[in-house]
């Protein structure tokens, strides 16, 4: 990328706040609205991207040191970008998600597995490769020192087969089910967004353009730099995918609550279940000792009925006779 491609632009609050609220009318009168994103949703919780100023691949072209992420991938935490995707998900706003990242981030944002595609896998992920047993993991997945090597060391609990991770390199095919389900939304697709992408890897940058192409639907694109499929977009919004979306969610009247408040939220419902299920098991074992206790009550008013005790006779009183004086 030459120097004008690598320029970031950052527009001010009040023409973002415009351009906003035409995305908010945009997505309203829209009936399948598909989010397509990229590394520019994940920079706020600590991973470089690939090809700002100071991405990935840029050092690297640069000769200059790759950026490493700020915490190891199995502390990051889903930015306010992805809970708000999740919402928007979650409430029928957007009917699918699909992503190029590889962090997972998506999936802990709680974003349904039926409703992502993760086009070059998922750093968390490993699967087998005889039934297909998928196994998502609270660490990354990738073992293999050389780049085309996907073992894991680790085999299946379901049939034993060999566990592979689930990155897809350059030059490698992806995942058959998560292309083909993306190429079937983009083409029910009538609102096409996309968050934090440059649009240059095919074929995830060719995707968001379906519905245009096809003449029923829009493309808008969210991103800091401009990107080789501009010219086909109805709205571009040059700002962080974070900023955008605060702006967007007001817009919308949709609340997001942040990562560490749905965890929280998550593990009290938990604990409410927990003493619910101990307070039933009290009740239960009541209930039980209240039963016998009535039987054994029952049973002995019976057996006295069938067995009735003989009276006792009635004893005479004796009254002693006065003295003779």
């Amino acid at each position: 990328m030459n120097k004008e491609e690598l320029k970031e632009y950052f527009e001010e609050n009040e023409e973002l706040q415009e351009k906003v609220s035409k995305l908010a009318d945009m997505i309203r009168n829209a009936n399948h609205v598909v989010i397509y994103t990229g590394a520019g949703i994940s920079t706020s919780a600590g991973i470089p991207d690939f090809r700002g100023p100071n991405g990935v691949w840029t050092c690297r072209d640069q000769g200059r040191k790759k950026p490493r992420s700020k915490k190891p991938w199995n502390l990051l935490e889903p930015t306010y970008g992805h809970m708000s995707i999740a919402k928007l998900i979650d409430v029928g706003v957007a009917k699918y998600l699909v992503s190029q990242n590889v962090d997972g981030l998506h999936v802990h944002s709680g974003v349904p597995l039926d409703k992502l595609s993760e086009l070059h896998g998922n750093t968390n992920k490993e699967y087998c490769i005889d039934c297909q047993k998928e196994y998502f993991r609270p660490f990354s997945c990738r073992n293999a020192r050389r780049v085309n090597d996907h073992r894991t060391g680790r085999m299946c609990e379901e049939c034993g087969g060999e566990l592979h991770d689930s990155i897809i390199n350059f030059n490698e095919n992806l995942n058959k089910d998560h292309l083909n389900r993306a190429f079937e939304h983009s083409v029910k697709c009538d609102l096409a967004i996309v968050l934090g992408t440059s649009l240059r890897v095919d074929p995830a940058a060719s995707l968001p353009l379906v519905p245009v192409k096809l003449r029923r639907g829009k493309l808008v694109i969210c991103n800091l730099q401009k990107t080789p499929k501009d010219h086909y977009a109805s709205l571009i919004l040059h700002g962080k995918t974070d900023q955008i979306l605060k702006m967007l969610m007001k817009e919308l009247g949709i609340e997001v609550k942040s990562f560490k408040e749905v965890i929280m939220e998550k593990a009290q419902l938990i604990e409410n279940k927990k003493k619910e299920k101990k307070k039933n098991q009290k009740n239960k074992v009541q209930k039980q000792v209240n039963e016998k206790e009535k039987n054994e009550k029952k049973s002995s008013n019976t057996k006295s009925k069938s067995n009735p005790k003989m009276k006792p006779k009635s004893s005479k009183t004796l009254t002693k006779k006065p003295k003779k004086k």
